[in-house]
């Protein structure tokens, strides 16, 4: 078993209030979510109004099968529209043996 996680920065221009940020990632988490199988979290700069972090994480029977997985995550999200841009991404992968 293999476990997959990323770690996805995003810069929210159009956002002018908390309010406005939670709308942007509260759907791109939805959507990622029902889409592609996977827990998605909010995981950092919670106070602040136009950056938000989000971690994926995705278990698989192969390394491959969870990096192609999440790797279609970030696509998705990266053209989610143009409320959020992608800054960085960070994946990595681990077995997790019985």
């Amino acid at each position: 078993m293999f476990v997959a996680a990323a770690r996805i920065e995003l810069h929210l221009p159009a956002s002018q209030s908390l309010k406005d940020r939670r709308r942007i990632v509260r759907s791109l988490i939805d959507r990622s979510h029902r889409g592609f199988n996977c827990a998605v979290a909010e995981v950092g700069a919670l106070d602040k109004w136009q950056i938000a972090g989000l971690g994926v994480s995705i278990v698989s029977s192969t390394e491959t099968h969870a990096r192609e997985r999440l790797d279609q995550v970030v696509r998705f999200i990266e053209q989610f529209n143009p409320e959020a841009i992608v800054t960085s991404v960070e994946i990595d992968a681990m077995p997790f043996e019985d």
